[in-house]
């Protein structure tokens, strides 16, 4: 076993400055100013867009702003998400080599077992599905998306704590039916809603179990949180950045 990792959590956040703690690690680690980190985090009701959608087409806009739904853009592809405080998002930022996979696939597919290693400690059994998610019976409870830089692998994901379908139907402006069938939460799977501190707990378990790694909880330090402000204020706080971006295609 090598060294511990990191384990913070910076709790419930405004929606772009999770984005820009997201960011400000990845950046600092790529750099090796920053060890290898797990972090959780919460956002109110928003929508996350995926790197390079179009705002316009992956939400529902005049819906969003009538509920008062935040708009945010992640620095990882994918599609859009709906997030509030009853889903749990975690970030993993660990170097390359830890994960002992050589492409996004494979390590996307390595986090992914032990997030279902993780909830699987609950009680019921969770399934990795590749590409990118967590199933528990067949349906979805979690799902991630991420990079892989030159020295550091980025996998962000969620969570679904309880029921939030109606809410992610009309902000996304999907059927909730067909959301329904496909997309289960913990309270669903479970017949409670777990403690969010055992949800935690659990996840850590089966990350570090998959990782060979000891957890080491630590706080944020002061150079992150400058780094995220500076990231915050200079673009993924800003509207430029969230609805300027040109739908490409791309995803991650």
């Amino acid at each position: 076993m090598t060294h511990p990792i990191r384990i913070i959590d910076t709790g419930l956040r405004p929606a772009r400055w999770n984005v820009a703690m997201t960011a400000a690690l990845a950046e600092l680690h790529e750099k090796a100013e920053i060890p290898d980190t797990i972090r959780f985090h919460r956002y109110p009701r928003c929508v996350l867009l995926g790197r390079s959608q179009n705002a316009g087409r992956a939400a529902n806009l005049p819906h969003c702003r009538s509920e008062g739904i935040d708009i945010a853009r992640r620095v990882t592809g994918g599609g859009a998400v709906f997030m509030s405080p009853q889903v749990l998002a975690w970030d993993v930022v660990v170097d390359r080599a830890a994960t002992g996979a050589a492409n996004l696939q494979g390590i996307t597919h390595h986090i992914g077992e032990g997030i279902a290693a993780g909830l699987s400690r609950l009680g019921v059994t969770a399934r990795f599905r590749a590409p990118n998610d967590v199933e528990i019976g067949g349906r979805k409870v979690s799902g991630s998306s991420g990079y892989a830089g030159r020295r550091s692998a980025v996998l962000q994901g969620t969570v679904l704590l309880t029921d939030e379908i109606a809410a992610m139907a009309r902000a996304l402006r999907l059927p909730a039916l067909s959301l329904r069938s496909s997309i289960t939460c913990l309270a669903e799977a479970y017949g409670f809603v777990p403690l969010l501190s055992e949800v935690m707990g659990r996840v850590i378990c089966g990350l570090t179990e998959t990782l060979d790694r000891e957890a080491a909880a630590q706080p944020l330090s002061a150079r992150e949180a400058a780094c995220c402000e500076a990231l915050l204020q200079q673009e993924i706080g800003t509207d430029a950045f969230v609805f300027g971006m040109p739908d490409t295609g791309a995803a991650a």
